[in-house]
């Protein structure tokens, strides 16, 4: 054999063999280059799930920070108003009892204490009430229990809706009015302060709603039921059914003025509670 055609061969071979080694190099350079591009993108998607993740618990905590900064200022507010409303409940027994002392001390002491008695129990009856119907209703049977007329009108925005009433003859029972069709009830909701109704004169005609018209020497009374300083109610009450003689009549409008307000904060009491439950409640 000739010495090219081995020289030739051996070449042959040589190159045969570089060849075969560079496609196993370039084969295992490619399967580095692929675990690696796969580990970074592995890595990637951790570091990004890792970053969601992180931000996501940043957005909660700040979320639920917020969520109980907000409820620690709702009830620090309505801890102020409870503790408000308890100084006036605590402020009105005191009036009580300084009128239980007071009549006690007057010449007709049994009938006052009989007086003082129902007043009390009222007033029991308006604690005990656990819904807000519940406080009307013991506030209309408690006012009705010393006079002889009674009606509570509850305030839709320029009407005034009858709710209850106790003593009206059929024919002149409280109806649904305007709060302009009388000024005395227009006076007691503006003003929040208690009003004497005016006696009917027979020579003037009356802008008084018919079961409002008092003849003189009777005394009609309107007094504002509030709630967190808006008048939510009318109460109004007389005495022009009364067969006894009318000289208490400041008596019984006092009472009923003391069940008016204790009935006014025993409702802002329970609306206040209930608000306060609801904003405790988890969210």
């Amino acid at each position: 054999m000739p010495i090219e055609h081995r020289l030739r061969e051996a070449l042959d071979a040589y190159m045969a063999r570089e060849r075969h080694d560079m496609d196993a190099h370039l084969r295992s350079l490619t399967s580095d280059l692929m675990r690696t591009v796969g580990e970074q993108q592995d890595l990637w998607r951790a570091e990004l799930e890792r970053g969601v993740t992180d931000a996501r618990s940043e957005a909660e905590r700040s979320f639920r920070a917020r969520i109980e900064a907000v409820r620690d200022e709702l009830t620090r507010e309505m801890e102020v108003r409870l503790a408000r409303e308890r100084a006036e409940l605590q402020e009105a027994l005191r009036k009580t009892n300084e009128l239980q002392e007071a009549l006690r001390k007057t010449d007709e002491r049994e009938p006052r204490v009989d007086m003082v008695e129902r007043l009390l129990s009222s007033i029991r009856h308006i604690d005990e009430a656990e819904s807000l119907s519940g406080i009307l209703e013991a506030l209309v049977q408690g006012a009705a229990g010393e006079t002889s007329r009674v009606a509570l009108l509850m305030v839709d925005v320029e009407q005034l809706r009858p709710w209850g009433h106790r003593g009206f003859a059929d024919g002149i029972l409280p109806d649904q009015l305007p709060i302009s069709a009388s000024s005395t009830l227009a006076c007691a909701l503006v003003t929040r302060r208690s009003t004497f109704v005016p006696p009917l004169v027979q020579s003037r005609a009356s802008e008084s709603p018919a079961f409002m018209r008092v003849p003189v020497g009777h005394t009609g009374f309107v007094l504002p039921i509030t709630v967190g300083g808006e008048v939510v109610a009318l109460l109004y009450a007389d005495d022009v059914d009364r067969k006894e003689v009318h000289e208490d009549a400041p008596v019984w409008t006092e009472e009923l003025e003391l069940m008016a307000r204790h009935a006014s904060a025993r409702l802002e009491n329970l609306t206040s509670v209930r608000t306060v439950e609801l904003q405790a409640q988890p969210t």
